[in-house]
């Protein structure tokens, strides 16, 4: 049964990963008094919504002071898992707006949770992705993929000889 939720200021979100690099799940928490919702993303959806959010801030003159990072508190099985992201800034209010929609069969209506944020809380949200990704494995200077433990055939080389750092 699909849900429908709206969180407002103040709230707890956290980013946050699971397992080795490599293997990875990534989850978004949001939390407020008496409830915690815990949501599934890929790692590509991360660095879509840091990139979106960073967009955004980079278009608002100051921010003031950034909330701490929160870390993901167990339990972390996930809601569902986030299909689509939209962010935006309502500049009126001057607040963000990040809306996640469930990943679901097209014939089918999904969840959705639209966050409701201080403009800080987005920055905070953006540097913890940022030190996410920046956490997992090394990517090839050629290719963009992922470099992994036990060597990278680079498409780019045809698989013949490992990237230069």
């Amino acid at each position: 049964m699909p849900i429908e939720r709206h969180f407002r200021m103040p709230i707890e979100v956290a980013l946050g990963a699971i397992g080795e690099p490599g293997n990875r799940v990534f989850i978004l928490q949001i939390r407020e008094p008496g409830e915690q919702l815990t949501l599934k993303l890929e790692k590509t959806q991360v660095a879509g919504l840091i990139q979106y959010i960073a967009l955004i801030l980079g278009e608002i003159d100051r921010l003031g002071h950034l909330p701490k990072a929160f870390p993901i508190e167990p339990p972390i099985e996930p809601e569902f898992a986030i299909g689509e992201i939209g962010v935006a800034h309502l500049e009126a209010e001057d607040e963000v707006i990040i809306e996640l929609s469930e990943l679901s069969p097209q014939d089918e209506e999904g969840s959705s949770v639209v966050l409701t944020i201080s403009k800080e809380l987005a920055g905070t949200i953006a540097i913890q992705g940022t030190e996410l990704i920046e956490a997992g494995r090394p990517t090839c200077p050629l290719c963009g993929f992922a470099i992994e433990p036990e060597g990278h055939p680079c498409p780019r080389t045809n698989g013949y000889r490992a990237p230069t750092p």
